[in-house]
């Protein structure tokens, strides 16, 4: 029988090595282990998943009880001792003794007998105190270090925000980076929301309708989103409702040409091709036949992606290919009537999603990021025919990679911001703002008048996004 905690144990001490995070070690690890059950590989997720989004605040509290401090462990003891303060923390279905005598069993039998006292003195020193941990003042140093810890934020994140937006908005960015999210869906367009909702209900998922996009719908308690109805038929694609706006704000018309020079996994390419490929009342079929979406990435992997995900929605007006966006493509010239640009990306926005990015990134890498973003950029923007439309986004909240993007691209290249207002879904003209809460940024219908807008983690409940429409002059 498999020992769950020596398998997810195993699964950090991997994770802990090389400093670096791998995104797909723990679907790798849940794949290899699949005849699990599912209570178990719920407890592997839940505790890797746990260690890592925490472990700032797991690191803490470590320190504050332990003489040896966790980065003078040994990669296995550190492992070990993050787990069980995990359990013991943050996880009520836990009882505090089994975290603390599984932990030391596992010390045992990997040849830490002389720290097994460590070990358990340790945790249930900690199991006695949770209720009493001093954590850093938030009204010392900015709130910097109190942010950074309870919310287990790399500090010059925090710094970067706090500037920004100032300390309520980030700490209630910080907070839905921890909340526990729906998967969100996008509908193809003959898909009845109602019908399909009851359908999906049905099935055992918990659904929501979106109150920003009528077509998408949030779903929880599903575990694999491959078994629920409706997804061999291509009646849905998971995709975030912050995604879904770059197509809604683009407004594609029948019969247009879109070109997408990053799109895997592909949400915005199928998304613009439902659009472009939608045969108005009174149109002929041969206007259906001509939009087409232009579905490009840099990898084979990448692009059979796209392939397959367009295959199974039925969406044949969509052409991938692989190709180098820093790659100029002169046949391309003038040939768009909207070109999507969700470039590479710092990825900020959902860290909530995926945890590593906040420990992988850096601010020479944030540099590294604007550099390729505007190599990108100099190379594809002619692609845009004179008067189409120039769709920049990407998913991190960062200046240098959003707004001072666009203020570059407008004053080197021969493009305007154009004012999409009316094409804001009205849920996002409402304020997000709590009573006494002060805003340090301009409204989005604002921002959108101006030609960007910058969504915050959890403002409006969807991932941090930035969005803008430009006009080739």
């Amino acid at each position: 029988m498999a020992n769950i905690r020596e398998i997810t144990l195993n699964i950090l001490l991997e994770y802990d090595r090389g400093g670096v995070r791998k995104p797909s070690l723990l679907k790798d690890s849940l794949d290899k282990y699949d005849y699990l059950d599912t209570r178990d590989k719920a407890f592997m997720k839940r505790v890797v998943d746990g260690c890592l989004e925490r472990q700032i605040q797991i690191d803490f509290i470590l320190d504050s009880f332990s003489k040896t401090k966790v980065d003078k462990m040994q990669p296995f003891i550190r492992s070990l001792m993050r787990m069980g303060v995990y359990q013991i923390m943050f996880m009520d279905s836990v009882p505090d003794s089994a975290a603390c005598n599984e932990s030391v069993k596992l010390a045992v039998k990997h040849r830490f007998s002389g720290l097994k006292g460590f070990v358990n003195g340790v945790l249930r020193n900690i199991s006695r105190n949770k209720d009493k941990i001093e954590y850093p003042d938030p009204k010392l140093g900015g709130g910097i270090k109190y942010l950074s810890v309870l919310y287990s934020m790399p500090e010059w994140i925090v710094m970067m925000w706090l500037d920004r937006y100032g300390f309520d908005k980030t700490e209630e960015m910080l907070k839905f980076f921890l909340e526990s999210r729906p998967t969100t869906i996008r509908l193809k367009k003959d898909v009845v929301t109602k019908t399909f909702a009851k359908e999906l209900s049905e099935a055992g998922a918990i659904v929501s309708e979106s109150d920003i996009i009528p077509y998408a719908l949030e779903l929880e308690k599903t575990d694999n989103i491959r078994f629920l109805p409706g997804f061999d038929e291509g009646k849905f694609f998971v995709q975030d409702v912050s995604s879904m706006l770059v197509t809604e704000i683009a407004d594609p018309k029948p019969g247009q040409v879109v070109i997408d020079v990053c799109a895997a996994p592909g949400g915005k390419s199928l998304h613009a091709a439902e659009w472009v490929a939608l045969a108005e009342k009174g149109t002929s079929e041969d206007v259906k036949s001509k939009g087409v979406v232009l579905s490009r990435d840099v990898s084979e992997r990448k692009c059979g992606l796209i392939r397959e995900n367009a295959e199974r929605m039925g969406l044949s007006n969509v052409n991938v290919e692989m190709h180098d966006a820093r790659v100029h493509d002169r046949n391309l010239e003038n040939k768009a009537d909207i070109l999507y640009m969700d470039l590479p990306c710092s990825g900020l926005g959902i860290i909530g999603r995926k945890t590593d990015i906040k420990y992988n990134i850096t601010r020479q890498s944030l540099s590294d990021l604007a550099k390729l973003q505007w190599e990108i950029i100099k190379t594809a923007w002619d692609y845009v025919k004179p008067g189409g439309i120039l769709m920049y986004s990407t998913c991190t909240v960062n200046q240098a990679e959003n707004e001072d993007m666009i203020n570059q691209i407008c004053s080197e290249l021969p493009f305007e911001v154009v004012d999409f207002t009316d094409r804001l879904p009205e849920a996002l003209k409402k304020s997000p703002l709590k009573d006494g809460e002060v805003n340090m940024c301009l409204p989005i219908e604002k921002q959108a008048e101006k030609g960007c807008i910058q969504l915050l983690p959890g403002e409006y409940g969807t991932d941090g996004f930035f969005i803008a429409k430009l006009r080739r002059k």
